[in-house]
């Protein structure tokens, strides 16, 4: 996964029933866990697992619907959430890219084509076709790239840029380019690679040849010193920082620990059965480990390597996964629970709750906005200078009276009420790269301009067009654009 904004889309949170749904438990925990950082709103997504219905609810009010679509393709796993947009991309139950707009109010298949090694960052979903091309779906606009030979993996980086994994006669390569260039910049050769990960945070690609571990820093594209483990690697996973990466090999009883500063093995988990699977709490505190053979998780306490102990849980796409107040959700059975992490006692039953695809995530979008924080940015007018007199070149009747010039006003279309839709084409921190960018973008006679919003007490400054009456015409400006964009409902 990978939510530009990928760490903050990845911190799961506990999951929320629905309004059907009987709670066999009060919602707090018996025993004291660590409690979910303040900021955006906890927020779980549930999808009717052979598709139809899917709602939003906030948690802790487990019986608040805060968003919801009647038809959603049926899902398989989720790819990123990206803030900016609101939006999810996920791989649906066939195998094709799917993507849920929370702005538009829209849940839709991205493309009918086959494709393979799905990935995705932000808004941008990448996959491998038949014939080992690449292609990626933006809001956009797509892009296709055939590589000197057929991919095998795709991981999109935060920074725009796309590592692309290849097999050759001597080993394995990994190609870097820019879309929407098909450039390649560089390049890195490797033995054989059996599996790899993507740390969520960092500069690091993990790649595991036999029974070696291989580092490469996705920023130079320079090799790390191999680790040699001793046994063929089974699977990897990293904590969300990437400053540690977690190996299970073959036949081993243990959960072997490499640094990803030391780059050497610092470290194992001692564990009773053979490890099959691992599950990373996005917060860092703790491990899930599935042993061989059995529907358990064994929890591991991350900032001491303790075994917490084990909890009965079937293993799927979307549960277990470890909640920002140190819960653990469980499905068992027809239902989900959910058990503090510390002391692994239930805490939450969701009757029939294991009906549904459970995404846990954090964002601040459902939240009502004041009308104040959404405004067209004024620009201070030059100073006048009054020793100029009225017939001085440029001057107007501002000058000659010693009045200043009235500010910019708002030239943004006034539609009527009702529904409205605004495109929206970045949101920056900088005001003059916002000034500078929405200064190239003209569509049918109007300008982009610029609106400040407050986020979590910070200014960011929107390029946008709009309001428009229609989606379609709120589209078609943003295609006319030929920039990326995306498209919501309401006001700038």
């Amino acid at each position: 996964m990978s939510v530009r904004t990928t760490l903050l889309a990845l911190v799961l949170v506990l999951a929320a029933c629905g309004r059907s749904d009987r709670q066999d438990a009060p919602t707090t925990h018996d025993a004291p866990s660590l409690t979910a950082p303040r900021g955006p709103d906890n927020l779980v997504l549930r999808i009717a697992r052979t598709g139809g219905s899917a709602r939003v609810y906030a948690y802790p009010r487990l019986d608040t619907v805060v968003w919801s679509v009647a038809s959603a393709p049926a899902p398989a796993r989720i790819l990123s959430f990206d803030d900016e947009a609101g939006s999810i991309a996920y791989v649906d139950a066939k195998g094709q890219p799917a993507r849920m707009d929370f702005r538009q109010g829209a849940a839709f298949t991205v493309t009918r084509n086959k494709l393979t090694a799905l990935s995705a960052e932000g808004t941008e979903i990448f996959g491998v076709t038949a014939e080992g091309s690449v292609e990626r779906f933006a809001p956009g606009g797509s892009w296709k790239w055939t590589p000197p030979v057929a991919a095998r993996a795709l991981f999109p980086q935060a920074d725009g840029t796309l590592l692309v994994l290849g097999e050759q006669k001597r080993g394995s390569v990994v190609w870097r380019v820019h879309p929407p260039s098909t450039r390649i910049t560089d390049s890195v050769q490797l033995p054989k690679v059996d599996r790899a990960i993507r740390t969520q945070v960092g500069d690091r690609l993990f790649l595991a040849s036999g029974a070696q571990l291989t580092g490469v820093r996705t920023r130079t594209m320079a090799r790390t010193p191999d680790i040699e483990l001793g046994d063929p690697v089974e699977v990897l996973a990293a904590t969300p920082s990437g400053d540690r990466v977690f190996v299970i090999t073959r036949g081993g009883t243990s959960v072997r620990i490499i640094d990803r500063y030391q780059e050497r093995l610092s470290g194992t988990i001692e564990l009773s059965r053979n490890p099959s699977e691992l599950r990373m709490d996005a917060l860092g505190r703790y491990l899930l480990v599935r042993p061989q053979g059995t529907d358990s998780a064994i929890v591991v306490a991350l900032g001491t390597n303790r075994v917490v102990g084990t909890v009965a849980t079937s293993w799927r796409a979307d549960l277990p996964f470890v909640a920002p107040d140190g819960g653990v959700a469980l499905a068992q059975g027809a239902d989900v629970i959910v058990v503090d992490g510390e002391t692994l006692k239930p805490a939450v039953r969701v009757r029939g709750g294991a009906a549904d695809f459970w995404y846990p995530f954090r964002w601040t979008g459902f939240r009502p906005r004041a009308a104040a924080l959404d405004r067209p940015v004024e620009f201070a007018a030059p100073p006048v200078d009054s020793t100029r007199s009225p017939s001085d070149s440029g001057a107007g009747a501002g000058a000659a009276t010693g009045t200043s010039p009235s500010p910019p006003r708002d030239t943004a279309p006034h539609r009527a009420a009702g529904p409205s839709f605004t495109v929206s084409f970045a949101a920056l921190l900088v005001p003059e790269q916002a000034r500078e960018l929405a200064a190239q973008i003209h569509v049918g006679g109007e300008n982009a301009r610029v609106v400040t919003a407050l986020r979590d007490g910070a200014a960011i400054y929107r390029v946008v067009m709009g309001p428009f009456a229609t989606r379609e015409e709120a589209e078609r400006i943003g295609h006319e654009s030929r920039q990326k964009y995306w498209v919501y409902e309401g006001g700038p």
